[in-house]
């Protein structure tokens, strides 16, 4: 996520869990587009890959994501260590619970 979205809105929604719609998503650029009509949003995106010559189109997408791909590979292990540290807290567990039996979590002011 942190390569396509606005860091300071990335922030915000880490920080504080709130939900947004398609529109915001689109804003902060979670979405390259957003609308009402799934059919009209896709038409002139589908109509363009439709026409594209397919050795262009893999040489294109291999362009755009090799640089996402490498720092994903660089940041995976340290990745990995913090999920495992955060996901076996007594944090983690309380959000859980408090998940599952639909209540808050006892850190909620």
């Amino acid at each position: 996520l942190r390569p396509r979205t606005d860091p300071r809105a990335l922030a915000r929604y880490y920080l504080t869990g709130e939900r947004f719609g398609s529109a915001e998503a689109a804003r902060i650029g979670l979405l390259t587009t957003a609308g009402a009509d799934v059919d009209d949003v896709l038409e002139p995106v589908l109509d363009g890959l439709r026409r594209a010559s397919p050795t262009a189109l893999a040489e294109t997408k291999h362009l755009l994501t090799t640089k996402v791909l490498e720092n994903f590979d660089q940041d995976a292990g340290e990745l990995t260590r913090l999920s495992s540290r955060l996901f076996a807290s007594a944090d983690a567990r309380e959000g859980m619970t408090a998940f599952l039996e639909r209540r808050e979590p006892g850190w909620v002011l």
